[in-house]
């Protein structure tokens, strides 16, 4: 059976019972719900439907064993449930592996350790600040390592928090009051982009060609000179990706995990990630070379391929693709060995932007190059680059400080540009 009781003049109580108890009780769950809206309250008919509909959801979730009352549910039950459920994004979208990892990650060993046992209801704000306060002290790191969590990893965490309460508090009616609301987001400031200058550039690819093999060569080339990230380097394959005829890539997936040892390849990080990079010619007749050495490869395994169909430029030697962080690695220590500049994988991406900005390329080509969603995005990211190229520009005009320019008077209030005579013409 089910009822509905009138507890207020916004309140309703919900009803549904479920049996008895070995001593003959009768088992009730109860649910309250109140209505801010005072035109559903005066309209007698639609008010009944409302309620009845809201009594059918609660006795289905009763009856499923969905239902957690208030009273119990602890923040670690309710987050079961939020996993539970898949929720999505604003866009709609689910959340991506890679996301979906990240979330998991912090939750398991920052928030639940933390707030797991509470009741979800009993989590104030000044818990939460408490929290946030101690991931930056020392010991909050849960590599060993000394000192607290870096700034962008606690933004990380604050905006995950976000999410959940205000599931719990706006979408599932399950707490009354959000305690996120009105906390500031924690410090994060922007640290400044690292890339290699053009000297160090060329010193990178000097080394790259000297004692590096033709395969991470080309990998780690097309990162820089293509702006690749690195998933969308590892997702290429031969027979979709390479443009012969117009002389580069065309992006269109990325290879953002493994999972159980298989590649999970999705679409690009944004729509507009979408694109074709034009290579220069060397780096194609680089590329066209190391294609026949791969197909050679390929016959003399036979039946030893594990490729399958799939024909992944970059793959470990038996025709599948590298475990998605292993560019990174070999990254590193290509960097340690030959003493290079230390600087991140994703900051060859960086340091293409930064060279086709110090040569004078158009934003808005740099921005369809890198797969931007606009030309602002770029100038947004890459700002502190233009502002000391601009700065470089002016440094330009020094040299006609009037303080430094020779004339014939001593004030300079007199000096006089001289008049260059004009070039005859011999006709």
């Amino acid at each position: 059976m089910a009822s509905i009781e009138k507890r207020g003049s916004n309140s309703f109580r919900l009803v549904v019972e479920i049996g008895y108890d070995a001593n003959g009780k009768r088992l009730r769950k109860y649910k309250t719900i109140r209505i801010e809206d005072h035109k559903l309250l005066k309209t007698k008919r639609k008010l009944q439907e409302y309620l009845s509909d809201q009594l059918y959801q609660f006795k289905m979730e009763v009856h499923s064993g969905e239902y957690i009352e208030p009273e119990k549910l602890t923040f670690e039950s309710f987050i079961n449930k939020w996993k539970e459920k898949k929720l999505y994004q604003k866009s709609g979208k689910p959340y991506s592996l890679t996301t979906s990892d990240v979330y998991w990650r912090h939750l398991k060993n920052h928030i639940l350790p933390v707030f797991g046992h509470m009741r979800i209801e009993r989590i104030k704000s000044l818990h939460i600040v408490d929290f946030l306060d101690d991931l930056s002290k020392d010991g909050a790191r849960k590599d060993g390592k000394p000192g607290g969590l870096g700034e962008r990893t606690i933004l990380d965490i604050f905006k995950l928090l976000q999410v959940v309460f205000k599931t719990a508090a706006e979408e599932w009616k399950i707490i009354k009051i959000d305690p996120m609301k009105g906390l500031p987001l924690p410090v994060n400031e922007k640290k400044e982009m690292n890339y290699f200058e053009a000297d160090e550039a060329a010193q990178c690819i000097k080394i790259l060609y000297e004692e590096v093999d033709i395969k991470w060569r080309l990998y780690f080339l097309a990162a820089m000179i293509g702006g690749l990230r690195r998933g969308e380097g590892l997702a290429l394959e031969w027979h979709l990706d390479v443009d012969w005829d117009a002389g580069g890539f065309k992006i269109n997936r990325s290879l953002s995990k493994t999972i159980q040892g298989k590649p999970h390849v999705k679409d690009p990080k944004s729509k507009s990630s979408k694109r074709f990079v034009q290579m220069p010619d060397w780096y194609m007749n680089e590329l066209s070379l190391y294609y026949h050495m791969w197909k050679r490869e390929k016959e003399k395994l036979n039946d030893a391929w594990e490729g399958g169909d799939h024909q992944y430029i970059f793959h470990s030697g038996l025709g599948k693709p590298y475990y998605f962080t292993t560019p990174t690695t070999k990254w590193n220590r290509i960097t340690q060995k030959y003493k290079i500049k230390n600087i991140r994988l994703h900051d060859l991406r960086h340091t293409m932007v930064a060279l086709l900005m110090e040569a004078g390329e158009s934003i808005s080509a740099i921005q369809r190059r890198a797969g931007h969603a606009s030309a602002r995005t770029t100038s947004d990211i890459y700002g502190h680059v233009t502002d000391e190229m601009k700065k470089s520009a002016a440094n330009h005009f020094n040299k006609f400080d009037p303080k430094h320019l020779r004339n014939t008077n001593s004030e300079i209030g007199n000096f006089r540009p001289q008049v260059v005579p004009k070039v005859k013409s011999n006709t």
